[in-house]
């Protein structure tokens, strides 16, 4: 099988507005251009992977079932619109927790790339071709550290961006 490229993609101030470690439904709300911009990678027959850091999952603030059920809406509000996600890596440590256990140092936190590179061995992806996007220089750096493209999404419509990186990576 040949390794193919794909869009890695963050979730909080990327896709979804962050209120400060958000994992209640009822703060679930897109950032303009995050449904259409997935729309676009998928139909150019992009795989699409969420990896996102979650540190309020070891701090405390929530757990990893509240997270679970964020994404689960997420998925929903995205199979609505005909958007598959193909999987969704999640780093729980942060430098504060206190779950002992998810303390940091761990090779999953970003900008570390540990995330993307277990997605990548287990989908069998191509990182030389794939992109990396988030709204912070750490996913720009975990994305380069994985030998990936990144861009960094400084707010605006994602759809706007997501028509950039199409056009300069995956052209044909």
């Amino acid at each position: 099988m040949i390794d193919k490229p794909a869009i890695f993609i963050d979730r909080d101030n990327t896709l979804t507005h962050d209120h400060g470690y958000t994992w209640d439904i009822a703060d679930f709300a897109w950032i303009d251009g995050a449904v259409e911009a997935l729309q676009l990678f998928a139909d150019a027959g992009l795989d699409i992977f969420i990896v996102t850091n979650q540190g309020g999952i070891g701090r405390g603030f929530f757990t990893e079932a509240d997270m679970h059920a964020f994404h689960n809406h997420l998925q929903n509000e995205l199979g609505k619109a005909g958007v598959t996600i193909t999987d969704i890596a999640f780093c729980p440590h942060h430098p504060l927790a206190v779950i002992e256990d998810l303390k940091t140092p761990c090779a999953c936190r970003k900008p570390a790339p540990g995330m993307i590179l277990d997605l990548a061995e287990k989908w069998a992806l191509d990182l030389s071709r794939s992109v990396m996007i988030g709204d912070n220089a750490k996913d720009v750096e975990a994305g380069h550290h994985a030998g990936c493209h990144a861009y960094r999404f400084e707010g605006g419509n994602l759809a706007t961006m997501a028509r950039h990186v199409l056009q300069q990576h995956f052209k044909g």
